[in-house]
């Protein structure tokens, strides 16, 4: 995959990042992940979980189903551990 623009962060939108994710193949995909957890395990204090907390709080139903959809794929023993967290809270 190439991108044949420059951009700043602030131009760039949620509707082209999207795009540009659907362009990618799954393991491409997969990369991309993988990069923003290396990013996201250096935030300081509550970091990716704080994050995650806001993302999930202001998810409307389309994010909400692709985060299922994601999800319901993971390993049966990852499902538990979500299952335990969610019940932590």
């Amino acid at each position: 995959m190439s991108v044949n623009r420059t951009i700043s962060f602030d131009d760039l939108t949620p509707e082209e990042l999207a795009e540009l994710f659907a362009a990618m193949d799954g393991q491409e995909q997969s990369d991309f992940f993988a990069a923003v957890w290396s990013l996201a395990k250096k935030w300081p204090g509550a970091g990716w979980c704080q994050q995650s907390h806001e993302i999930a709080r202001l998810a409307d139903n389309n994010a909400i189903q692709t985060i299922r959809t994601l999800a319901s794929h993971l390993p049966a023993e990852d499902l538990a551990w979500i299952a335990a967290a969610g019940a932590e809270n």
